[in-house]
């Protein structure tokens, strides 16, 4: 069999519900986040995935174990490098009252896009080494997920992440990346 990735958004939060930006604040899942890790992790039933990691907070690990109780896989050590973007001064903001100057102001402190990337394309890279011939899935959280997502299509995508969303990745498109960025020598 042949190796496999997948980044899957944590469940709803509360902060979700009511559109603050979490950022690396650790917020658990509420009922409904709960209930759509469980339907993912039935309809991903049957599909030959057998391994889940995540991100250390608690929304991605929740998720995690969740589905992974629903496919009857190893629930991994949590990955530190798919930890959300952070958000600084933004995180616990409801992000339609925060202007677009005030965004602007606060962005040097926040984590950029091209760390985010860089971290991301590293943690999911080892996961495909350490794991030959396994379907990884990976809980992560919507803003780093964006970051990938929009590298790996060459093109900012105005649509988000939704919570439970899983996105496939190609991992001959991901290693080209990596490539391009000069994350990795050619061979």
């Amino acid at each position: 069999m042949d190796t496999a990735l997948a980044l899957v958004r944590h469940g709803q939060t509360d902060w979700n519900l009511a559109g603050r930006m979490q950022g690396r604040t650790d917020i658990d899942l509420n009922d409904t986040g709960r209930a759509q890790a469980r339907e993912l992790g039935r309809e991903l039933n049957g599909q030959n995935w057998d391994l889940v990691v995540a991100s250390p907070l608690s929304r991605a690990q929740e998720t995690a174990l969740l589905i992974a109780a629903e496919l009857d896989v190893e629930h991994a050590a949590p990955v530190a490098d798919v930890i959300e973007r952070g958000f600084g001064p933004l995180e616990g903001r409801i992000m339609a009252e925060v202007s677009e100057a005030e965004a602007a102001t606060l962005a040097a402190e926040t984590e950029d896009r091209e760390t985010v990337l860089h971290r991301m394309l590293g943690a999911l890279s080892v996961l495909v080494q350490e794991n030959p011939g396994r379907k990884i899935l990976v809980i992560s959280h919507g803003a780093a997920m964006r970051i990938v997502r929009d590298a790996l299509a060459g093109v900012r995508i105005h649509d988000g992440v939704t919570n439970g969303e899983l996105l496939k990745i190609d991992l001959e498109r991901m290693h080209e990346l990596r490539e391009e960025l000069g994350l990795v020598t050619a061979h």
